[in-house]
């Protein structure tokens, strides 16, 4: 079958990438447009016809042209993960043998093979030329709709081309990286450090006032009437300032670049996207570039690093690290994955490979968080098709079990509903499951032939055991016909029983739609961040989730730090004094954390045969070489905090060293704050000793202060509201599961203490646990049986009110029960009897002589529940 798309676009390409478009160029030129690139199907170029053909390969067979097996197997693996699937795409209208690059040859697959290899990086598919040019929409190629999401596809392309699929990770080789000296560059300050206040004066000064100028401000703030992310117009000039630095390139300022060789986003958009500029995009986006160099010159130059500081080579994370991919996951049955690499946009690619793909769109507030996640805000929600969403039904129907997957991180412990993390429904009474929280639980509904339509009764962790916490935790909920719905987590099975009998799935509806974020009805928000989730049409093992677990959540990089010193003229000394041909390298296990800082962790010796060095040649024993005082230092200075491997004191050791695990230095990890991103942020380290070299750091003297005068700790806690509403139940009698109690409970939990602190008790605390005092006081009077075995020596329930308290003894009847069944007796610390008694007695006499003296048996009966209410609701159950 033929295709025919129009291409539609400008014939032209930053100078800075000129000898890349000369060889990747797309068709051609054509007329600009106002409005941002969306999802193409098929349009792309010059306004001229090209063909992309969807009919199958029939050149000739991959490999044909190689003798080496593993060569052969590397070129049918292009075929079949990077070859098929571009070539139906608009790459394979160009790029097919009508226009350079023909790395979709239609005729011979060995041929585009070995043109493709030219444009990818092999140590890190995502730094690869074909992902920078997905990214970029080149041509208006991009099949999906948005440009992160192509450039994360192709990033996977790319990886399954190199490393082939496999349900866990292959064995990562650690090589030497790229070798650079230290440099020093001018970055954005970041909140919190220096120079912080004067860049956001700048930014407000030369900048922020574009935005207005530009009409910004009628899209990117969180007020507008169509609000897009990010919200960089906003009236917070700081909000503001801390969301336009990645779309600012600081060096289009320290270089000069002219209007076509510019980087900042903001010039981007509208020199060569053409976003929301009218006629004159050009002056527009010169406007912008000339703005961004103002606001560079008031940023102040950094300082040289120190010539006294012992470091190591430099390292860029994304350019230098070896990608530890997958980490030894265990992904076998997964029929839908979501990993959230792509960083941007309103599409979350389902990456499991089965299709139909399920790939969510992004709806109302998110935010996409470094290093992998999506959080969710208040209106947010990531939805898949009712078409795509089919399969879910269609293949755990089949194999009657499946597991649920996730990375979360619940943004408090007060969401109820439950909040929908992640749903495969209809609305609020019709499921097939979900992952929701209800404050400190997790909750598994599942639709089954023994349970109702919408799921329950729910399986939920205890709320004694508080399992869900407002931080990243890993969560599996898996249902097989031998042990029924199981919760797990951080690797550990709750051991909460499945209220339900095993039942069968054929009862699962295939017009449901998948979603995270809320229910399809859009009433039971859940805020958070999702880091990773999966769903899989089986039940993983305890094994299985233990090994999900200790594999962790998103990119994670080997950092290589050569453990060699040069000076400004590249003279270098080998740091360890080992000479025997082998490279020492200082390695970590480097992440991104979140939007804001990363994660260095697990430090260890390790050493690499230097180039030139006899393949025969062994490593020589070293014993003792000192390792003190590390630091980690980013962008030519040492951060003030992070520092957790300053205080370091080892020796290098050639027995305890190994060949494959190389020498642990340090068991422990440190948060270190970002700064220029991933792709600039340069890392290097500095040591006070190591081998014959020193660097004595003479630490600050800091005169000692006064200790702050703080208030005293108070002696005595709260109950939380699972508490109070236990110590309720048990005081009257009346039982927690008695439906006029849950009702009230439902209603007013979220507004009862969540902790033990007496200093977190809010007035609104106080009024819910009124609230519940007399609804249990009520189901206490309204039955006779209860009321009688409670009170059993007031026996005028039925008569008037004067007649009822008209007397010390009547009005005792009530009283003394309530004191020794609310306060109890021996406590070394309980409110004073006769004080308590005094205080109740004064209510009933308030009530039934001055408020409601001659009224009948009813009130009699609401004056009872109210002396109880005032007892059951005081702080002799509140505190304890």
């Amino acid at each position: 079958m033929k295709v025919l798309s129009e291409l539609n676009v400008k014939n032209w390409m930053m100078p800075l990438l000129a000898s890349l478009v000369l060889v990747l160029a797309g068709c051609g030129g054509g007329a600009s447009t106002e409005t941002n690139a969306q999802y193409n199907n098929g349009l792309g170029g010059d306004g001229e016809t090209v063909v992309v053909d969807d009919s199958p390969y029939t050149g000739a067979q991959c490999g044909h042209s190689y003798s080496d097996a593993d060569t052969i197997a590397e070129v049918c693996r292009f075929k079949q993960y990077f070859f098929d699937e571009l070539r139906t795409k608009d790459c394979g209208g160009c790029h097919n043998g009508t226009q350079a690059p023909y790395f979709l040859n239609a005729n011979d697959v060995d041929a585009a093979y070995n043109v493709a290899r030219n444009y990818i990086n092999r140590n890190n598919p995502g730094d690869s030329t074909f992902v920078e040019y997905a990214a970029a929409n080149h041509q208006q190629a991009c099949w999906l709709s948005s440009p992160a999401a192509c450039a994360s596809e192709m990033t996977d392309f790319i990886d399954r081309w190199l490393n082939g699929v496999s349900s866990s990770s292959t064995e990562i080789q650690l090589s030497a990286p790229d070798e650079h000296v230290i440099t020093v560059t001018k970055q954005l300050p970041v909140a919190g450090g220096d120079g912080y206040d004067a860049a956001v004066t700048a930014f407000q000064t030369y900048i922020y006032p574009l935005f207005a100028d530009y009409n910004c401000n009628s899209c990117h703030r969180s007020d507008a009437l169509t609000a897009q992310q990010p919200y960089f117009a906003g009236d917070d000039v700081y909000e503001a300032y801390d969301l336009s630095r990645s779309k600012i390139d600081i060096e289009d300022g320290v270089q000069d670049r002219p209007l076509a060789e510019a980087l900042s986003r903001f010039v981007v958009r509208q020199r060569s996207e053409f976003h929301n500029c009218g006629e004159d995009c050009m002056a527009n986006a010169q406007e912008m570039l000339d703005a961004i160099k103002l606001f560079e010159a008031a940023i102040p130059a950094p300082n040289e690093v120190p010539a006294n500081w012992l470091t190591s080579r430099a390292l860029i994370l994304e350019r230098d690290g070896i990608l530890a991919s997958g980490g030894g996951r265990i992904d076998t049955g997964a029929i839908a994955l979501w990993e959230f690499s792509e960083g941007d946009g309103t599409l979350i690619l389902d990456k499991s490979g089965v299709d139909p793909a399920m790939n969510l769109d992004l709806e109302g507030d998110y935010n996409w968080v470094g290093g992998n996640g999506i959080q969710f805000l208040p209106g947010g929600k990531a939805q898949a098709s009712i078409v795509s969403s089919r399969k879910l039904a269609n293949r755990i129907k089949s194999s009657n079990a499946y597991s649920l997957e996730a990375w979360v991180a619940p943004a408090n412990v007060t969401q109820e509903g439950p909040a929908r993390i992640m749903t495969y429904s209809d609305g609020t009474s019709s499921r097939n499951f979900t992952l929701g929280q209800t404050l400190y639980n997790y909750d598994f509904l599942h639709r089954s032939s023994s349970t109702d339509g919408n799921g329950e009764p729910a399986l939920s962790t205890a709320d004694d055991d508080e399992r869900l916490q407002a931080t990243l935790q890993h969560v599996v909920l898996t249902f097989d016909p031998v042990n029924g719905r199981r919760i797990y987590v951080n690797g550990v099975y709750t051991g909460d029983a499945d209220p339900s009998s095993v039942g069968s799935l054929s009862s699962w509806d295939d017009s449901f739609v998948f979603i995270m974020g809320n229910e399809a009805s859009g009433d039971r928000p859940w805020e958070g961040i999702i880091r990773f989730a999966a769903i899989y049409d089986r039940a993983l093992s305890q094994e299985e989730i233990t090994t999900n677990f200790d594999a962790g959540v998103g990119e994670k990089y080997y950092l290589l730090f050569k453990l060699e010193h040069c000076d400004a003229s590249n003279n270098c000394d080998d740091l360890t004094g080992i000479d025997d041909g082998f490279d020492s390298y200082v390695v970590f296990e480097a992440a991104i954390f979140d939007s804001y800082s990363y994660l260095f962790t697990d430090p260890f010796l390790y050493r690499i045969r230097a180039a030139g060095t006899d393949s025969g040649v062994a490593q020589s024993s070293f014993s003792g070489v000192p390792l003190e005082g590390m630091r980690v230092g980013i962008n030519g200075k040492e951060p003030s905090v992070g520092q957790a491997y300053a205080k370091l004191q080892t020796t290098l050791e050639a027995s305890l060293y190994s060949e494959e695990t190389g020498q642990v230095l340090s068991s422990i990890g440190t948060v270190l704050p970002m700064e220029g991103g991933s792709n600039s942020d340069e890392f290097f380290l500095t040591f006070e000793q190591i081998g014959s070299y020193s660097d004595v750091r003479v630490e600050a003297v800091v005169s000692p202060t006064l200790p702050a005068v703080s208030a005293v700790e108070p002696d005595v806690g709260l109950r939380n509201f699972a508490e109070i509403n236990a110590s309720m139940s048990k005081i009257t009698g009346v039982p927690v599961t008695n439906s006029n109690v849950v009702s009230t409970y439902q209603t007013v939990k979220q507004q009862l203490p969540t902790t033990t602190s007496a200093e977190t008790f809010l007035s609104s605390h106080q009024m819910a646990v009124a609230q519940m005092a007399i609804e249990y006081c009520s189901e206490l009077v309204d039955d006779p049986t209860r009321r009688a075995a409670f009170f059993p020596a007031f026996g005028n329930f039925n008569l008037a009110v004067t007649p009822a308290f008209d007397s010390t003894l009547e009005r005792d009847a009530i009283i003394d029960p309530l004191y020794a069944n609310v306060v109890g007796s021996g406590l070394a610390s309980q409110p004073n009897e006769l004080d308590m008694k005094t205080e109740l007695d004064n209510l009933i006499t308030l009530l039934a002589v001055d408020r409601h003296s001659g009224e009948g048996a009813d009130v009699t009966q609401k004056i009872v529940k109210a002396t109880c209410a005032a007892a059951l609701g005081s702080a002799a159950v509140l505190v304890q």
